[in-house]
């Protein structure tokens, strides 16, 4: 393992790795949390831990910070001067893979995804030249970098705009199973009228733990207004309790991120379609099917599955293109619309038990895909953030920008360094 302490120990580190032809895995806040996503048997871990530093300019009002750092650490060090930033809904969640998979954040509505708020990347290529990536110079690596993960260079530090406010308003609310019709109505309408209001969201969760199933959504509105309209049907539905107040961005995330305990094995499916009730309601009921199933798989075990919807509309796509683009191919996905992107996030507590219950997971996947595809609802797309082992994100964003990603790969890394020898994350497909 390589810890670097500077941009210079990793231009070293790549030159060493290069040179010898040698395997590594490259690890930042460790955003994906599958087997093998940032770690690596057999080669090199580089692991940007101890390069977590947030500086803010209050002139420029950029914040740069590095990869190795969480957003929980990155908000309370903007917390001090009033401001915040377009990134993860979770404290432990990564600077470095949130920023270069697309990150949906808490501002995403008004501001595209934190990605597009991203104004350079400090980027080390394979072989040790260290660049600065933004509109102004190597504005294609800048453009591939938001998207394309780590298959370019190491990213040593990130530039990006803050928000002049680090007041939202927002919490959990938490509802009875029976009130999951009227749940599943109020988000569709709330989706239906997103654009009319773009500092509120909305995220609906069906949890289910050691204490059965519960019914969530998460309402934010970036603005810190209590009693936005868009959200005056959730207000209508009874509910069982609600943590929805005003607070900075560093008070509220450690909420939203729960416990993390570490040990455990972690796996992520995610995929997009159409906005359509239908949809949401098979995948309840196709989910409570197969959490019967896992029961009976692995009887002992304290497994968790989230089964997550938030949508993708067109303001958020907007808004990246007009901030120089990215290669998230989203504009096809929401030509016609806003889109359902959906997640399941099933979390096991043994590896004995891991390999009993984790192919119900992959089936039910394959289910929930099978009754997209045959509704004629699904957008074949993979958010990268949410994206699992085996699963293919970069694949989705479509021909053209695989075609334009694997130039840019070709000509900032012309020995496929990050393609070959980079054995964590997710590749540019051939």
């Amino acid at each position: 393992m390589v810890l670097p302490l500077s941009t210079e120990d990793v231009a070293k580190t790549i030159q060493i790795l290069s040179a010898h032809r040698c395997p590594f895995g490259m690890r930042s806040g460790a955003h994906s949390a599958f087997h093998g996503s940032n770690g690596l048997e057999g080669g090199v871990t580089v692991d940007f831990g101890y390069m977590n530093s947030t500086v803010y300019d209050p002139a420029t009002e950029i914040a740069s910070i590095q990869p190795g750092s969480d957003w929980g650490h990155v908000y309370t060090i903007l917390d001090s001067f009033g401001v915040t930033a377009v990134g993860g809904r979770a404290s432990v969640v990564g600077v470095g893979g949130f920023t270069t998979g697309g990150g949906y954040s808490f501002h995403s509505g008004a501001e595209g995804f934190a990605c597009d708020s991203v104004v350079n990347y400090e980027v080390v290529l394979a072989n040790g030249t260290i660049v600065n990536a933004n509109r102004n110079g190597n504005a294609d690596l800048w453009r591939s970098m938001k998207g394309g993960s780590g298959n370019f260079g190491f990213v040593t530090r990130v530039d990006t705009k803050v928000i002049k406010s680090n007041k939202i308003w927002g919490g959990i609310t938490t509802y009875d199973l029976n009130k999951t019709d009227e749940v599943v109505d109020a988000y569709m309408n709330f989706v239906n009228n997103m654009d009319k209001d773009l500092a509120s969201q909305v995220i609906v969760t069906l949890l289910y733990g050691q204490q059965g199933f519960s019914l969530v959504a998460v309402l934010t509105n970036s603005n810190a207004r209590s009693a936005a309209p868009a959200f005056r049907e959730f207000a209508g539905i009874a509910n069982i309790s609600s943590t929805a107040r005003i607070g900075s961005v560093a008070e509220m995330v450690p909420e939203f991120t729960g416990p993390t305990p570490l040990g455990l094995c972690a796996n992520w499916r995610t995929g997009t379609t159409s906005h359509d009730p239908r949809v949401v309601h098979f995948i309840v009921q196709t989910v409570m099917e197969y959490t019967k199933k896992m029961q009976l798989a692995a009887p002992s075990s304290n497994f968790e599955l989230l089964t997550q919807f938030q949508p993708i509309t067109q303001s958020i796509v907007t808004h990246g293109a007009e901030r120089g683009g990215n290669v998230l191919g989203l504009e096809r996905v929401v030509a016609d619309g806003p889109a359902l992107m959906w997640l399941l996030a099933l979390t096991v507590d043994t590896r004995e038990n891991q390999e009993l219950i984790l192919p119900l997971l992959l089936e039910l996947e394959n289910v929930i895909n099978q009754y997209a595809d045959r509704e004629g609802v699904q957008k074949g797309w993979e958010f990268l953030n949410y994206s699992g082992l085996g699963q293919e994100p970069i694949r989705h964003y479509g021909k053209e920008i695989v075609h334009f990603m694997r130039n840019v790969s070709l000509k900032y890394d012309p020995r496929g360094v990050f393609q070959h020898l980079r054995k964590t994350g997710f590749r540019i497909p051939v």
